[in-house]
């Protein structure tokens, strides 16, 4: 991932569930991964402890809290789809980091929660292998067919072009709390101030191409193409965009 080293994250998964409350609180804190044989369910984020949680609830609203450096990337996608199908209405809260599978999990959520500090991190597949080289490129395109997989969770929330969302993707690209609401990987923003004219979250995707639009030069020409150089600084916009929101090379 471009050099980036997530810090390790205390596993926590855990479920509180009272009788007095309408609302139930899950909280899924580590690296997300199926458990080893000698684990209990809860020493890590897995599909099948989430599941087992879930049944208990028999229906019941649930907050999820998320704080993940993310995992297995099946194992975040069964998460998903897990919350996807759970009948009673689900909420994820990153309470700090939705990096990786801990972002494509939430995309299985109706409703996401951000904190102003919070952040997330979406990227391309990858792993560790060997082999020759038959191994190597049988590798690579098992690897192009779980970005499309990661893909097709994201375009659910995304608000852009497909084209703009493989770009984010390709440039492992790490999002703010104002970004993912721009973007449409979040909601809301738990301590955001209220605005009486907030805008709408297009408006703030289209205010910050503009902001890098105005930072383009134009180019230099001798011949009167005004068209054309409009044309380029959108072009270059859109790069600058996804180059700086993504905040990492």
């Amino acid at each position: 991932m471009d050099n980036i080293k997530i810090p390790q994250i205390k596993t926590k998964l855990q479920i509180n569930n009272s009788v007095n409350s309408d609302v139930a609180e899950m909280y899924l804190y580590g690296t997300i991964r199926k458990a080893y044989w000698w684990e209990n369910e809860e020493d890590c984020i897995n599909s099948n402890g989430v599941k087992n949680m879930l049944e208990n609830l028999n229906n019941k609203d649930v907050n999820i809290h998320i704080n993940s450096p993310g995992g297995d990337v099946f194992e975040s996608i069964a998460i998903c789809n897990l919350l996807k199908q759970y009948k009673g209405h689900v909420t994820i809260i990153i309470d700090a980091l939705a990096a990786s599978g801990g972002s494509v999990i939430c995309t299985g959520a109706d409703k996401v929660i951000m904190l102003s500090n919070s952040m997330m991190m979406i990227h391309k597949a990858w792993t560790i292998t060997d082999g020759n080289a038959d191994d190597l490129r049988k590798v690579a395109n098992d690897l192009d067919k779980m970005d499309n997989a990661v893909l097709a969770s994201y375009k659910s929330r995304f608000i852009g072009t497909e084209e703009e969302l493989k770009a984010l993707i390709k440039e492992s690209s790490w999002f703010t709390a104002d970004e993912c609401k721009s973007l449409g990987f979040c909601d809301e923003i738990l301590d955001e101030e209220q605005d009486p004219e907030e805008p709408t979250q297009e408006d703030i995707k289209n205010s910050i191409l503009n902001k890098y639009m105005n930072k383009v030069k134009e180019p230099q020409t001798t011949t009167p193409t005004e068209p054309k150089v409009v044309e380029n600084k959108n072009k270059i916009a859109i790069q600058n965009l996804l180059k700086n929101i993504g905040g990492i090379q």
